[in-house]
């Protein structure tokens, strides 16, 4: 039996199930907070109840599925090495709602300094390079973490994927992003093998629909040699050999809508 990781749809909500059948919800990219931008930008969010709508989506996911493990891929709150009064408010409150439904575990992101204050006992924070459960490597993104030989699956928040196709009516919307890497088996003593690692990549969007706005906003135009977002991703290319086989993009709703000629608007 093999690891699974399905889309719940039209959530942006991660099912996992490890090869020893432990089942988890994964969820990256809350940025509890973020919704002071606005209010900085003279618009008006009530942060409270943005909150609350978030922590209800995860415990009607909850009762529909019965799942009692949850999965946050870093950046809980929006500042980085900073406390806001926000999210002194409503991370605690975020955290509360959801610990009496779930085990909770949190692998740090980028934003997450100081997240340990925020935090009851009863939250397992993780290291900063991420969690393996079996086969399956859970991290923000933002660090480049070991690929273990035993590592079949790589799930990872940090990126905001939103897809841009100008004229399209799917421009400007976060999206699911798998990607299949692969590797030649270097270890090997035979000449004639053909032994090849393969590793699936799923980027998983961000929970907050409060952060479509910034995020769609910003324009991204590829480079040359223009380094990812995602760090370890480039290690894993430039420096490790692997290669990205082929890649698959899909809505919230569960459609198709791209493939890896559309991967650099996303990744860099």
């Amino acid at each position: 039996m093999s690891s699974r990781c399905v889309p719940i749809y039209p959530y942006p909500v991660l099912f996992v199930e490890t090869v020893d059948c432990r089942k988890f919800l994964t969820i990256s990219d809350v940025h509890i907070g973020c919704e002071d931008r606005f209010k900085r930008a003279g618009v008006s969010i009530d942060s409270r109840e943005n909150v609350r709508e978030l922590k209800d989506i995860l415990i009607t996911i909850q009762a529909r599925t019965g799942i009692s493990n949850l999965i946050i891929l870093g950046d809980l709150k929006s500042s980085t090495n900073v406390i806001s009064k926000s999210e002194w408010d409503n991370v605690p409150y975020f955290i509360q709602s959801l610990i009496n439904k779930f085990t909770i575990y949190l692998v740090p992101g980028n934003h997450d300094g100081n997240i340990n204050q925020l935090l009851p006992m009863n939250v397992n924070l993780m290291l900063v390079k991420g969690m393996q459960l079996d086969d399956i490597l859970f991290i923000h993104g933002h660090t480049v973490p070991r690929i273990t030989p035993n590592l079949n699956k790589i799930i990872a928040g940090h990126l905001h994927p939103i897809l841009k196709k100008e004229g399209s009516i799917i421009n400007g919307k976060k999206v699911w992003v798998k990607i299949h890497l692969t590797k030649g088996d270097s270890k090997s003593n035979d000449k004639n093998s053909n032994l090849v690692r393969n590793v699936e990549l799923i980027l998983v969007p961000h929970f907050n629909k409060v952060l479509d706005f910034f995020v769609s906003s910003q324009s991204r135009k590829l480079a040359p040699n223009k380094m990812s977002k995602l760090p370890f991703l480039d290690t894993m290319l430039n420096k490790q050999n692997w290669k990205i086989h082929n890649a698959y993009i899909y809505t919230l709703d569960g459609s198709l809508v791209g493939s890896g000629d559309d991967l650099n608007n996303l990744l860099y």
